[in-house]
């Protein structure tokens, strides 16, 4: 089933074109939208790849079916060439795994450059009518100071509701407070209950080196208790003590300000 979408002019007189292919009919059920989008500036990707890494991770060991494949003009204006040489545009899945309840993982090439609130929007629009009624977004929060390789490293996140911040104490989730939280990640949260939806996020500070095992298996071990979510991470831990044999490698030298794309 394939959908068409093309949102208002915006401000500056231009427009999101979109589309979005279902797979067959998905049923509505009650679910939880696991946003799992990274950035794709490549400055960025060593420091802020968390959601992405912890969605391939958890994609090659739980089952899953995928419902949807979304394209969007707010993704980079190139295509990905396969190493087939076979070109593609980016592209972003909704697929269906198994917790407590059904979850509904956004993953895939990463989140969008322009028209953000647009493909927020979009993100929560299909999953209110798959029946969602919760977010969780994922990935690396930004930090004055990045963690150093090796330090202990703890979850962090916040939600949208008091109850939602009680919870995640509960879960050993340090809150975050008195700061802004810029680009889709987050603004996946703020917008959620617009759409009945209560909202979280979820990550650790960054400053882990790529593929980031430390931070996914602790991302991972608070997803588990939240939506029951279970998946095997002994390859995590075999990398993670990979990495701390090898001494681990520094980040690279790229620009960390706050206007720059990330989650």
């Amino acid at each position: 089933m394939l959908f068409y979408l093309a949102h208002a002019p915006i401000a500056r007189g231009s427009e999101m074109w979109e589309r979005l292919e279902v797979e067959g009919a998905p049923a509505a059920e009650e679910s939880t939208l696991l946003v799992c989008l990274s950035t794709m500036a490549p400055q960025y990707v060593p420091l802020y790849s968390h959601a992405r890494e912890l969605a391939g991770f958890l994609l090659k060991n739980v089952d899953s079916k995928v419902l949807a494949t979304h394209y969007s003009s707010s993704l980079p204006a190139a295509v990905t060439i396969e190493q087939e040489g076979v070109a593609r545009l980016y592209s972003n899945q909704f697929r269906a795994i198994r917790g407590r309840k059904r979850i509904i993982v956004l993953s895939g090439d990463g989140s969008p450059f322009d028209d953000q609130q647009d493909f927020a929007h979009s993100a929560l629009s299909f999953a209110a009518r798959l029946g969602a009624t919760e977010v969780v977004s994922v990935g690396a929060r930004w930090a004055e100071t990045p963690a150093p390789p090796g330090s202990p490293l703890r979850p962090v996140g916040y939600a949208t509701d008091a109850a939602g911040v009680k919870e995640l104490e509960g879960y050993g989730v340090a809150i975050t407070r008195g700061e802004p939280g810029p680009f889709f990640p987050n603004l996946v949260v703020g917008m959620a209950p617009d759409y009945g939806m209560r909202g979280f996020k979820l990550g650790v500070d960054h400053g882990e080196p790529l593929p980031h095992p430390r931070s996914v298996m602790l991302i991972l071990g608070v997803l588990s208790k939240m939506l029951g979510l279970e998946v095997e991470t002994k390859a995590l831990e075999a990398r993670a003590k990979e990495m701390e044999s090898e001494g681990g490698h520094g980040l690279p030298e790229v620009g960390r300000e706050r206007s720059g794309i990330y989650g």
